[in-house]
């Protein structure tokens, strides 16, 4: 042999040794990971040991590799990994590894606490190339709470140039067997197989960011595997407790699709059985949902199943169709139900409706809850539940609160939508058969009972509309079991009901949030019995009232227009009456009412009465008036117009003018703490008399009554 072919190789030989020597120094001691880890916060390696036998290559075992981009931290381990580096490549700033095969792969990917900002770009960074990635064995890789397990094989390429730089996944597949899939503790897939594919063209960070970046990719998934049953077992008080039962049943799932630049691509398929198990005190039923998926040329169709047997009495059938195959990424929920088509019909019964009332009426002021069943046959279009479509709730439990007052009762629930006027109009209506009114903050205290309480919702646009709702609560001749529960409205101990019967009748239009837009509210009492300040009335009393609101944040409604009628009216007090009986008409022509405990009332009004003599024995007794004056109690009805004010802890008369062709008479009042504060004039011809009224004592004027009485102030400001 040559002289010089001896030296080359003896020298060749040396390299070797030096860089065996060299190479496995630095796999082998602190060196290799000083020299990797310069950003551990951004990426870290670490092994137990190593070998390379040639330049270029090594041979690692115990390997964990951590990472962080933005919010997204990850770790990868292997048991034994080995690869090949491309020296050259070394030259242009590229890191080129032409194979990484690794043995019994682990790994996790999970959401940062914070987010690692990646540094500024820089066109001469350095690039990561992996052309080829092979995983031996999944032993276990983590996405948040989904636990993944596999044997077989995935092979896996990418490219990625530093700060900023594009990235590239080269086509990459997976051949596994033996999948298994969890959220948790539950077993989602079980056993089976998956065959897949991705691979992501080449782009810039700026062109797609996030779920984005799916949308250029193209894929595939082959899975064949084993579904878990689903086992639903409802305790004594209604609670649901839901599991997939993976000792039981197993259903199916075949799926075989592929995705290319943001669309699926047709003929895929998906195909699912699962079990349905449900169990309560002892009975138990069983069936099967079946979904289907497909994938056409032009749209992708979607069908759910649960048939109706014997034992069980739910049904879901749902045949829905979505326009196109393009799914945008992120997804954009509002574009995708424009696209959505088809049919719902649906039986199920639940021990809970507690969930329907926001999501059916979205009315927070309407609840439905308890057990109940629903039948729903819907018709979808573009997204949204269109004409002809029909909801039906045989019996729950129902509360609507209205003006802080709840009306509960048990009800059948009844909705569609229609076609009016060229536009989808939902109508949902629940009857209550018997139901109680109670204040919404003295639950304990029925303040109303009655039959046939009707709620009728009316809202455009089909069901999406409930937002912008329209109410009418309807209720005719309810029962107030005792009349004293309203004291809590009037004025603290210048106003009590005493006694009586009565019966309540309410027709109110409500807006979508509960609260009253116009209203009727009529009130009839017989045998009542009240005490106005020291004085006490018995009769009977028709109270029609008008509602109109005026002004929602102070709970102000106008009452023009409302009418009370008072018949077979006595004054409690053998001093002030010998028996008589009056009756009055009021009509307000203009007022209003802030409701509360106490409400607030000031309006104007017309009056009719029999005669005069009601007015008389509010401001003395019978023995305290002329007698010319008593002659005139009972000559003729007469009108009046007078305002009034029920404020605070009094109420005030004023301004009361009432004539006939005989007479007329002028009166003012005040009551608070019990006590009354008036003047009254009455005029006949030539003759006046007035009385000024402090508490029980009283001053008559015979003389130049009139000057006194113009006098004396006004009780209420002029409006």
């Amino acid at each position: 042999m040559p002289v010089v072919l001896r030296r080359a190789g003896w020298t060749l030989l040396a390299l070797l040794g030096a860089y065996w020597i060299a190479g496995n120094v630095f796999l082998n001691t602190a060196l290799g990971p000083a020299a990797i880890n310069r950003k551990p916060d951004r990426f870290a390696m670490q092994w137990s040991h190593g070998i390379t036998w040639w330049p270029g290559s090594a041979m690692l075992w115990n390997v964990e590799l951590r990472g962080h981009v933005r919010r997204v931290a990850w770790t990868a381990r292997t048991e034994r990994g080995s690869g090949h580096l491309a020296l050259w490549p070394l030259l242009r700033r590229e890191l080129r590894l032409t194979a990484i095969d690794a043995a019994e792969v682990s790994g996790e990917i999970r959401r940062a606490d914070h987010d690692k900002r990646p540094p500024p770009a820089h066109p001469d960074a350095w690039a990561l190339r992996f052309d080829r990635i092979v995983a031996h064995g999944l032993r276990q890789v983590d996405l948040g709470p989904v636990r993944l397990s596999a044997e077989g094989e995935a092979r896996f390429g990418f490219y990625k140039q530093l700060r900023g730089g594009p990235l590239e996944i080269f086509p990459s597949e997976a051949h596994l067997s033996e999948l298994h899939l969890a959220w948790g503790e539950q077993a989602l897939l079980q056993g089976g197989r998956a065959e897949a594919t991705f691979a992501l063209p080449r782009h810039r960070p700026e062109e797609a960011i996030g779920l984005a970046k799916l949308a250029l990719a193209e894929a595939s998934l082959d899975l064949d595997t084993a579904l878990p049953a689903l086992a639903v077992d409802l305790d004594a008080d209604g609670r649901i407790a839901g599991s997939f039962d993976a000792a039981g049943d197993r259903g199916t799932l075949k799926t075989q699709l592929a995705w290319r630049r943001g669309a699926l691509v047709p003929g895929g398929t998906l195909a699912a059985q699962l079990p349905l198990r449900a169990s309560r005190a002892g009975a138990h039923v069983a069936n099967t949902l079946t979904i289907g998926l497909a994938v056409g040329d032009e749209a992708i169709a979607f069908d759910m199943n649960l048939p109706r047997d014997a034992q069980d009495p739910r049904s879901l059938q749902a045949h829905l169709t979505l326009d196109g195959t393009a799914l945008a990424l992120p997804p954009d929920a509002e574009a995708l139900a424009r696209r959505l088509h088809g049919e719902i019909a649906l039986d199920w019964p639940f021990e809970s409706l507690a969930w329907l009332g926001p999501w059916l009426t979205r009315v927070p002021w309407l609840q439905l809850d308890g057990a109940g069943t629903i039948q729903a046959q819907l018709a979808i279009r573009e997204g949204r539940v269109r004409p002809g479509s029909t909801v039906s709730v045989p019996a729950v439990a129902a509360a609507a609160t209205v003006a802080g007052h709840r009306f509960a009762g048990r009800a059948h629930a009844d909705g569609r939508v229609v076609e009016r006027d060229g536009q989808a109009v939902a109508e949902v209506g629940l009857a209550i058969e018997r139901f109680d009114v109670v204040a919404a903050d003295a639950l304990d205290r029925p303040l109303v009972q009655g039959r046939d309480l009707r709620i009728d919702l009316t809202a455009p646009d089909g069901l999406d509309g409930m937002r912008a709702a329209q109410a009418q609560l309807r209720f005719e001749q309810a029962e107030v079991p005792d009349l004293r529960a309203f004291n809590a409205y009037l004025p603290d101990a210048d106003l009590r009901l005493l006694g009586g019967r009565s019966r309540l009748s309410g027709d109110l239009a409500l807006d979508a949030a509960g609260e009253i837009a116009t209203g009727r509210v009529r009130v009839e009492g017989r045998d009542g019995r009240v005490r106005l300040g020291r004085l006490s009335f018995a009769g009977d009393f028709d109270l029609d009232g008008r509602l109109t609101r005026a002004d929602l944040a102070a709970g102000r409604f106008d009452l023009d227009g409302s009418t009370l009628r008072l018949d077979r009216v006595q004054v409690l007090d053998a001093g002030r009456s010998a028996g008589e009986r009056w009756w009055a008409r009021l009509g307000v022509t203009r007022g209003h009412v802030v409701a509360g405990r106490p409400l607030s009332l000031r309006g104007e009004a017309a009056i009719e009465m029999q005669d005069i003599g009601l007015l008389l024995m509010l401001f003395a007794q019978r023995k305290d008036y002329p007698r010319w004056v008593l002659g005139l109690a009972d000559k003729g009805r007469l009108r009046a117009t007078g305002r009034m004010q029920v404020q605070g802890d009094s109420i005030v008369f004023d301004r009361v003018e009432a004539a006939n062709d005989r007479f007329d008479v002028k009166a003012r009042m005040r009551i608070a703490d019990a006590r009354a504060y008036g003047d009254l004039l009455l005029r006949w011809g030539v003759l006046a008399l007035g009385i000024e009224l402090r508490d029980e004592e009283r001053d008559l004027h015979l003389i130049g009554a009139r000057d006194w009485y113009a006098e004396r102030p006004d009780l209420l400001p002029a409006r």
